[in-house]
């Protein structure tokens, strides 16, 4: 605890510009200084597809900066448009009619908006807040709105109505696995071009790599496809990749490790000059020219062979994870909810689960969990803050 205390007391102790970050702290200071969303907006006025790479799912001031964009008049008169690798794509005709009902009953949408989170993805419920939050957003747009925001939810098919055994589940989960990414690019491109609109511009939210304008190559010789990639070939230069401040995150021993990026010169460097909102583009930049270590792919040199600009929103102390939400697993979707945590506990030949479900006391705890909305922090928290820190004070 007294070691926690110490590294937020460090700003109150003043800071001195460390050497290493001296470089990223001249270049930021020749940049215009332009909010994240207006940069994100800026970028339709060239382009007519901006992706965005999604931090982790549950991080939730990324939604907040999304809020802000989507919210703009220039975004509901000029883009109108928003895919997303969330929501399977059987979802979508039924999702994009909803959000654009106007003077509905709040209980009748939050109910319709709970039915579109389990029902969004192959796992037997969709945790992340995010995901609830971001639909009520958009509803709540165009509930008072003359431009109303389409959204199309553009991940592999799954239907949950069509698993009964986990044998079902194997049938229709493993499409997901690959070729994912092409067929995610591949619905997105399909409506886009179905889009009935003179003006086509779209934002597109994907998560990592599925963001990345390039297929990753590693070292053991796996490629991973990457939808970003496809959608790059086919839009080329009519769409802008975005990548925003985030850490980056690796397996150890079995272990998911958080660190920050280059080390937390580039955090240090936004923090030192106390900016916690600013959009820029990577070429021609001392960011965009540093070595890619987002992810460890070898066919890559820098940043801006992955992404197109950057956007820093929020430092690190204000990312927080949040997963569930009250209502999440409602009184009527209690026994289908078990009928699918076990299918997928089957699936993955997960025996000690599947025994622990036939437990009321244990069930009872999984359904107060899930109903309980949690906040929490990067994993490696306290590292994250130090590795920024020790470039800033003395």
């Amino acid at each position: 605890m007294k070691k926690l205390l110490l590294i937020f007391l460090l700003p109150l102790l003043g800071c001195s510009q460390n050497a290493e970050i001296k470089p990223y702290v001249d270049y930021l200071k020749t940049v215009e200084k332009k909010s994240a969303k207006d940069y994100i907006l800026e970028k339709f006025k060239k382009h007519d597809i901006v992706v965005l790479c999604e931090r982790d799912h549950s991080e939730f001031s990324q939604y907040e900066l999304i809020k802000e964009i989507i919210s703009d008049d220039y975004f509901k008169e000029n883009i109108e448009n928003i895919f997303t690798e969330i929501g399977v794509i059987n979802l979508q005709p039924e999702i994009t009619d909803f959000l654009k009902i106007r003077d509905l009953d709040s209980i009748y949408v939050e109910k319709k908006l709970n039915e579109f989170q389990r029902n969004s993805t192959s796992y037997f419920i969709w945790e992340r807040f995010n995901y609830h939050y971001f639909l009520r957003t958009i509803y709540n747009i165009n509930d008072n709105s003359e431009n109303q925001i389409s959204l199309y939810p553009s991940d592999s098919e799954f239907d949950w109505e069509k698993v009964h055994t986990a044998k079902d589940y194997k049938q229709e989960y493993e499409i997901e696995i690959e070729p994912r990414d092409s067929l995610i690019a591949a619905n997105i491109i399909n409506k886009y071009n179905n889009l009935h609109s003179d003006n086509k511009k779209a934002l597109i939210i994907l998560n990592i790599r599925h963001a990345y304008k390039v297929h990753s190559h590693y070292n053991n010789g796996t490629i991973q496809q990457n939808a970003g990639k496809y959608l790059s070939d086919y839009f080329g230069k009519r769409a802008f990749f975005v990548v925003s401040n985030r850490p980056i995150f690796y397996t150890k021993e079995n272990k998911l490790i958080y660190d920050l990026i280059h080390d937390g010169k580039w955090d240090a460097s936004f923090n030192y000059l106390e900016i916690d909102n600013i959009g820029f583009d990577f070429k021609n930049s001392i960011f965009g020219k540093d070595d890619f270590d987002l992810q460890k792919i070898t066919n890559v040199d820098c940043y801006s062979d992955v992404f197109d600009g950057f956007v820093f929103y929020e430092p690190i102390e204000n990312h927080d994870l949040i997963e569930f939400y009250d209502g999440l697993v409602s009184k009527d979707f209690e026994k289908e909810f078990f009928r699918r945590y076990k299918i997928q506990m089957e699936y993955f030949e997960n025996n000690s689960t599947v025994k622990k479900l036939e437990n009321k006391d244990f069930r009872i705890k999984v359904l107060k969990e899930l109903n309980t909305k949690r906040y929490r922090k990067y994993p490696n928290f306290e590292h994250l803050i130090e590795s920024r820190n020790k470039y800033l004070y003395n």
